[in-house]
């Protein structure tokens, strides 16, 4: 399991981000305050207050490929 926290500046972003996560298989998960959703969709992705950093939760064996591609949102402290 991967954890990582990512900020989605802009619906573009949302889209980037969801586009990255489709090209890959998993398990793909955001957790915001009480609610965890599929981060796949972007349905479910606009329902978040996305002015907020995001935790995403995922469990793919293409980790370091999908960390790479995922760096633009990776908030890093």
């Amino acid at each position: 399991m991967y954890d990582a926290l990512i900020k989605l500046n802009s619906i573009k972003d949302l889209y980037s981000f969801v586009d990255i996560l489709d090209k890959h298989s998993g398990t793909f998960e955001i957790v915001a305050n009480d609610y965890v959703v599929d981060a796949r969709s972007l349905m479910s992705m606009l329902s978040l207050d996305l002015s907020k950093p995001l935790e995403l939760s995922f469990d793919s064996d293409e980790a370091s490929d999908i960390l790479s591609q995922l760096q633009p949102f990776i908030l890093h402290e």
